[in-house]
Order: structure tokens, then C-alpha cells, then sequence
């Protein structure tokens, strides 16, 4: 990954207590940083765990017959999460502080994928 990548979502995330990445698939960090509270590069790390979720979720609907996700949102203690799919099974994450109004995050959720689909457009 390119340094370039590793910040392609500085400017949508500003100079706040959040952050953002593109995972693919099959858990490899495509754009974004993660930096846990201690400063060490975590990405990796957190793109393998979420490795397939896009695809499980879209799997989950078309079962349930509820249409197509667009979001999964939770808060936990460490951070709140917004993931939303992204092409061909890719998610975006966003996570932020857990003191950012959730609202705050959801938003910065549709921010991060209209970027990530623009800057996956200029990359290709």
C-alpha cells in the first residue's frame, strides 16, 4: 500500500478522534489508517477481522429478503463503528471516538464511501 492510500481519507475525516479504511474482501487494507491509542498501526490487524462482513451481510439480506444493507453501526467501548459496502464485497469502515454522537459517525460513513468509490475510480 502506498503512502498516498494510507491517507486518502484525510481530508473527509478532518483533525478529529476518527479514522477510516477500504478493506477488500479478503481482509487487505485497500486505503485508510488505523491507529490504536497507543499509536501503533493496527490495520491490518482489524481489516483481517472483518474479512468477508460485506459479503455475510449481503448474503443476510437477500436471505431475509430485506433488500440491499447499507450500513451496520456499533458502539462499543474502545470506539463507535459504521461499516458500509463498498464494490465487489469491500466494506468501509469508519470509527471514531466513543464520545462522537453516533449520528456524527453515520454520516462520516456516507462521507468516507462516496470518497472511497471516487478515489478507487482514480487509482484503477
Amino acid at each position: 500500500m502506498t503512502e498516498e492510500s494510507r491517507f486518502a481519507f484525510a481530508d473527509v475525516l478532518g483533525d478529529g478522534e476518527q479514522t477510516a479504511l477500504l478493506i477488500d474482501h479478503r481482509g487487505n487494507v485497500r486505503a485508510g489508517i488505523y491507529l490504536d491509542s497507543r499509536g501503533a498501526d493496527v490495520s491490518g490487524e482489524i481489516a483481517f477481522a472483518l474479512a468477508g462482513v460485506g459479503t455475510e451481510a449481503t448474503r443476510s439480506m437477500r436471505h431475509l429478503s430485506m433488500g440491499e444493507w447499507r450500513a451496520i453501526v456499533c458502539e462499543c467501548t474502545e470506539a463507535n463503528l459504521a461499516l458500509g459496502p463498498a464494490d465487489d464485497g469491500d466494506v468501509v469502515l469508519v470509527a471514531a471516538a466513543p464520545n462522537v454522537p453516533h449520528g456524527f459517525v453515520r454520516r462520516l460513513l456516507d462521507m468516507v464511501m462516496q470518497h472511497a468509490l471516487k478515489w478507487r475510480r482514480e487509482v484503477a
